[in-house]
């Protein structure tokens, strides 16, 4: 049980601080349904049956993922933008996470850069600052100055973070099986799979080559915009675990007096942001997935500087188009169009009432056929369209999530720069472009073109397959395969059921012959008849219990 539960003996220290600190924040219940009390501090587990107060388990679930460090502060901040899997008010106590923590030492800092770049530190840098300018779960930046004079960030991952992360995503992924065994109502939500992917975003940013070929792919973008202001990468000072960055000055782009002293409109850099943004969605396809007001900086002119490309979302344009029709459909209150590219979007569930369904879509668009466009709080709009998927239990791609995340909170920054500021006006143009992108005489022409290319392809193997299928059938080669996936298990309980099924008619045989037997008389062979039955009976009883 031991070894099922917990894996790996090096891992169970790191169990048992993660089973203790959930039962010493009142989640002993989730403890106890995973069976796993048994790895729980004695000291801790006296704890186990005293009752806490519900509606203050988001509260403690956040200082559970503060308590444990990097791997599940990181989790918490993902399942904050997961509305579609828990309730709103954990999202929004999860929401308050941050990433600030206690710097580790400028000497593991210089160590870290002496070791990368092979050289000593007074040949590439003029002077650091050994204070840090931010300090996170993953990594810290130093402001410092080359050799040529210029100002750079330098991004620097925390020392053996990436042993600490396997480890804990290691127990997360088994804890997920467990809970997918042992939780049925968790089976919907894939607990496994969204393990894997919080594994596969969480690796991507600890690579900081990633992050840096996204700065690089965002500054070709945005070359030639000049209202936005990518960060270049130094290629020659990055590695792996550094990124060297050109440093960016400006103001927070939640300093309205900030903003205005640098002689910018904060209603025009509202504007500005979520165009970027749009443009990053609807054009390219690969956008900022967190643009809260720590990831943008504002320049002279109102120019606006996106920072921190760790998490990045991409869609192809299929997906663009559908995400298109969805953001239509609702601000044009079309329930029709909104089931439609749902369900081209794959956001669906196994368990559907398509009644139900349309109802609560037609309630959902409805709601706001009364207003215009301008008074439409998308934000509020698309945070009840995520209620509504999680109410149908419906499964929403990962970054389809990202996608509505970014809307929501930078029509939330561009309303508190300007609060008259409306994103669906903005969204407009992008929604038209890509309407009309559709029906282009070239992309029309490729289509047809593939469809052409495809049906001759089709043409010309189909003699082929037809003739070597014929052949095949005259002499008696065609084989037809059945996957009966658990067809095994079936066969082994149906055996199973029908042994018992033959030993209860062999007892009851036994019970009867021994009866007849004893009224002639013969006591010995009837009662040793009665001792073979009652045997069997008990063994019958234990097969059946164990099973």
């Amino acid at each position: 049980m031991l070894r099922e539960t917990v894996g790996h003996l090096r891992d169970l220290p790191r169990y048992r601080q993660i089973l203790t600190t959930l039962v010493r924040y009142g989640y002993h219940d989730v403890v106890a349904a995973l069976h796993l009390e048994g790895i729980v501090r004695p000291i801790e587990r006296v704890t186990m049956g005293v009752d806490t107060a519900p509606q203050d388990r988001p509260r403690r679930l956040r200082l559970v993922c503060e308590e444990l460090g990097p791997t599940f502060v990181k989790l918490g901040q993902v399942l904050s933008t997961r509305p579609d899997i828990i309730p709103e008010a954990y999202t929004i106590e999860l929401a308050a996470l941050r990433d600030d923590v206690r710097p580790f030492p400028f000497t593991r800092v210089e160590k870290i850069l002496t070791e990368d770049y092979h050289v000593p530190l007074a040949e590439v840098f003029l002077s650091i600052d050994p204070q840090p300018v931010a300090s996170a779960s993953i990594s810290q930046v130093h402001r410092a100055v080359l050799r040529d004079d210029r100002i750079v960030a330098l991004k620097i991952r925390r020392p053996d973070i990436t042993k600490v992360v396997q480890a804990d995503l290691d127990i997360l992924k088994n804890l997920a099986q467990l809970a997918e065994r042992r939780l049925p109502f968790l089976a919907p939500y894939k607990p496994m799979a969204l393990a894997r992917e919080f594994e596969r975003s969480l690796k991507r940013e600890l690579d900081f080559t990633i992050e840096r070929r996204t700065m690089q792919r965002c500054q070709s973008q945005f070359a030639s915009d000049p209202t936005a202001h990518i960060p270049y990468a130094i290629e020659a000072f990055s590695t792996p675990r550094v990124i060297a960055m050109e440093f960016i000055d400006g103001v927070g782009v939640d300093d309205l007096e900030g903003i205005r002293a640098l002689g910018a409109d904060p209603a025009a850099v509202a504007v500005t942001g979520a165009r970027i943004l749009l443009r990053q969605i609807f054009e390219f396809g690969f956008f900022h997935a967190d643009p809260h007001t720590g990831n943008l900086r504002v320049l002279a002119g109102g120019v606006v500087a996106p920072l921190d490309y760790g998490m990045f979302g991409q869609l192809d344009i299929r997906t663009r188009e559908r995400i298109a029709d969805l953001l239509a459909g609702l601000i044009a209150q079309d329930p029709d169009r909104v089931l439609g590219a749902l369900e081209a979007l794959d956001v669906r569930g196994e368990q559907v009432d398509p009644k139900a369904l349309r109802r609560d879509v037609s309630e959902l668009v409805h709601t706001y056929s009364e207003l215009t466009l301008d008074r439409i709080n998308l934000g509020l709009l698309l945070r009840e369209l995520i209620a509504f998927i999680r109410t149908h239990q419906l499964h929403i791609p990962p970054d389809l999530v990202l996608l509505i995340r970014s809307l929501v909170t930078i029509e939330s920054v561009g309303r508190h720069l300007d609060p008259r500021f409306d994103i669906a006006c903005q969204l407009e143009p992008f929604l038209r472009e890509l309407s009309l992108r559709r029906f282009h005489p070239y992309r029309l022409l490729k289509q047809s073109t593939q469809t052409v290319e495809n049906l001759q392809r089709i043409g010309t193997l189909l003699p082929d397959l037809l003739s070597q299928s014929l052949e095949s059938i005259k002499r008696g080669e065609l084989n037809v395969r059945f996957d009966l996936q658990g067809f095994e298990r079936l066969v082994r309980q149906l055996t199973r059921a029908s042994n018992t099924l033959a030993i209860g008619i062999v007892i009851a045989g036994l019970l009867v012959a021994s009866s007849l037997v004893l009224r002639v008389g013969a006591t010995s062979l009837a009662y040793s008849g009665f001792a073979c039955g009652m045997i069997l009976s008990i063994w019958l009883v234990w097969n059946m219990s164990r099973g």
